[in-house]
């Protein structure tokens, strides 16, 4: 019929058929990422890096996603660097992130903070929207598992997974809880770099 439609519907078709294909992609490569981590299929290439370039890598990524969400950054001077695969563990920045911009109202601000819990570094990203979902925090990492049934936020309940996968990949953990401002507080360790050495 597409003959019979005026341009603009088609072009309007057109679009929403790369975006559902995006989508579809996404998830594929979602599902094949963690299947990878739990079955320990994939080489962690781990070095040294600063958990401030970490940070600097997510949030450059994520830069259209964050554009209305302050970020607030607080790592101290004396914080040790982090022995981690550097793309796995700015993915679980990013998808702590892309959560905070996806379930919070424009203009919430997020809080990104780390301090030294030798031999680890504990990594905390904060928001201050509305919190969590009731029930058992910890749920909320399984697969397929979405924070609120409800939601209009379109996705399949896998970053988090992803993210704790990572996290124990590395032999650290990762827990999510109401965070001091009212919203939801998200922490996670990655093993220092001195300890590691």
């Amino acid at each position: 019929h597409g003959a019979a439609m005026d341009a603009s519907t088609r072009d309007s078709l057109a679009q929403s058929i790369e975006e559902q294909a995006h989508e579809m992609s996404n998830l594929i490569s979602r599902v094949l990422d963690l299947m990878r981590l739990e079955s320990g299929r994939i080489e962690l290439r781990c070095e040294t890096h600063s958990v401030e370039d970490l940070v600097g890598t997510a949030l450059h990524r994520l830069e259209p996603r964050l554009r209305n969400h302050p970020v607030a950054i607080d790592l101290p001077e004396d914080l040790p660097g982090v022995n981690v695969d550097p793309v796995l563990a700015s993915q679980v920045l990013g998808n702590l992130l892309e959560n905070a911009a996806k379930y919070t109202p424009a203009g919430t601000r997020v809080h990104i903070a780390a301090v030294s819990d030798v031999p680890m570094v504990r990594i905390v990203v904060e928001d201050e929207g509305p919190g969590l979902p009731p029930g058992d925090p910890r749920s909320l990492f399984e697969k397929f598992q979405r924070g609120r049934e409800e939601s209009a936020v379109v996705g399949a309940g896998l970053g988090l997974a992803i993210c704790r996968a990572i996290v124990s990949a590395h032999g650290g953990d990762i827990s999510a809880g109401s965070g001091a401002r009212g919203g939801a507080r998200f922490e996670f360790t990655l093993p220092a770099a001195e300890a590691a050495a």
